[in-house]
């Protein structure tokens, strides 16, 4: 219907039929963003536009007023590296697993256009490895290049918004140390807190602060401002998000200058931080992430470790008790924690709302014998726990590229199958 040019009869499709258009249509604009890419390159190699004194993105605008100024930078950067790997001679820092990914998506064979690299992803990492290539070690740099475009490829890759976390943290860890812990302590000095006038008679306090410190304030503020029901009336909290952010700022505040000879009324904010411990001993170079996805240096942690509000979460360290068998029904702090890292938000198809807002749900529930430990549990929001429970929907921790995922059957009634699965396996797993 779409190819006969018949738009106004949309109507007449069923839902699988406008599904499937969608689908379709994906595919036919990846295709032709990497199809804009290779032209571009070619417009690059025989240097169109140049004689006319015009830039390639300059001459695209000439011959392509259209095109959106997004697409057109994006592809004007991936079409750079693709040029310069076509080039003869051309063999430092080139990019030919990116380039082969980003071609994928005009590939006759369904298996690599669905595991094509989308342009938006191809720039971020070209501009990436433009920026850190000439102070980075070239086979390091390879190294980490193809991992990222590893993960960032085909529909269940990284989101453009997990890419650009991930290059934050390959750019801390490829750059010397020396200059890491010298540009973080440049802006550790550069932190201020400034107050002026506001609108209707309210006052604006501007907050700089570099990125150990936004992680600290984050951690803090996030504890206390997630949205709560009024106890009384059991009505929705209906305070913006930035309102709830302020109020919460505000009760640290009150909390901290009204306790009894400057100690705090209550435990202290606990900041999370993934590190790898042979990076935190310092026989590596690395970096950490907090639960924000925010980059901290090796040596703000050990700063920050010396307090109890930091709890180091160290990757391949079993300090941490995760698993606790059947002894309680509720899932500790330490467990929670995990699950933040883990699962980073509400694990329900489509949801994103974040881990802070979430509660640990059984997948095989308590009442059904399922232990409280981290391989039974998964991170839903208040709303999507209660569509859980009431369809009875079934969720399982599946691994995919080594990491565990937890995936659900909205089949009503499939947590039945889930319970019958697990109790196969417990009857079949040998005992102590």
């Amino acid at each position: 219907m779409l190819s006969r040019g018949e738009c106004d009869r949309l109507w007449a499709l069923g839902d699988g039929e406008v599904g499937a258009a969608v689908g379709v249509l994906s595919e036919v604009v990846a295709a032709a963003r990497a199809q804009l890419v290779l032209v571009l390159a070619e417009a690059k190699g025989r240097g169109l536009g140049v004689e006319r004194g015009l830039g390639a993105a300059d001459w695209v605008r000439s011959v392509a007023p259209l095109l959106p100024t997004r697409d057109l930078l994006d592809a004007e950067v991936v079409a750079s590296v693709v040029a310069e790997s076509a080039a003869v001679g051309s063999v430092d820092h080139r990019l030919d697993e990116l380039v082969d990914a980003v071609a994928g998506a005009c590939s006759s064979d369904p298996e690599l256009r669905a595991d094509a690299l989308a342009i938006g992803k191809a720039a971020q990492i070209c501009r990436f490895h433009r920026a850190v290539r000439g102070m980075a070690e070239p086979a390091g740099l390879a190294g980490a290049t193809s991992q990222l475009v590893f993960g960032a490829r085909g529909a269940g890759g990284l989101s453009e918004a997990r890419l650009a976390v991930a290059l934050r943290h390959a750019g801390e860890v490829a750059r010397p140390d020396g200059s890491v812990e010298r540009d973080a302590q440049v802006r550790r000095d550069h932190r201020s807190l400034t107050k002026g006038p506001g609108p209707v008679g309210m006052w604006r306090y501007t907050l700089l602060l570099d990125e150990e410190g936004a992680a600290v304030v984050d951690a803090a503020v996030d504890a206390l401002a997630r949205p709560v029901r009024d106890e009384d009336t059991g009505e929705l909290d209906l305070r913006t998000p930035a309102a709830r952010r302020a109020d919460a700022l505000l009760d640290l505040v009150t909390r901290a200058v009204s306790a009894p000879e400057g100690l705090p009324r209550q435990a202290k904010t606990s900041l999370v931080v993934t590190v790898g411990l042979d990076a935190l001993q310092g026989r590596c170079r690395g970096a950490a992430l907090t639960a924000g996805d925010e980059s901290l240096t090796v040596g703000a942690v050990r700063r920050l470790a010396c307090d109890a509000q930091v709890i180091p979460v160290v990757l391949g360290s079993r300090g941490e008790v995760l698993d606790q068998g059947m002894g309680r029904r509720l899932f500790d702090r330490a467990q929670i924690r995990h699950l933040w890292l883990r699962d980073r938000h509400c694990t329900f198809p489509g949801c994103s709302k974040p881990a802070a807002w979430s509660d640990a749900h059984h997948l095989v529930h308590w009442a059904d014998g399922g232990p409280t430990d981290i391989d039974n549990a998964a991170l839903l929001c208040r709303a999507h726990h209660t569509v859980v429970h009431t369809n009875r929907y079934g969720g399982r921790l599946r691994r995919q590229h080594g990491s565990p995922q937890v995936e659900w059957d909205l089949t009503v009634g499939s947590y039945d199958t889930t319970l019958d699965e697990w109790r196969q396996r417990a009857r079949t797993r040998p005992g102590p």
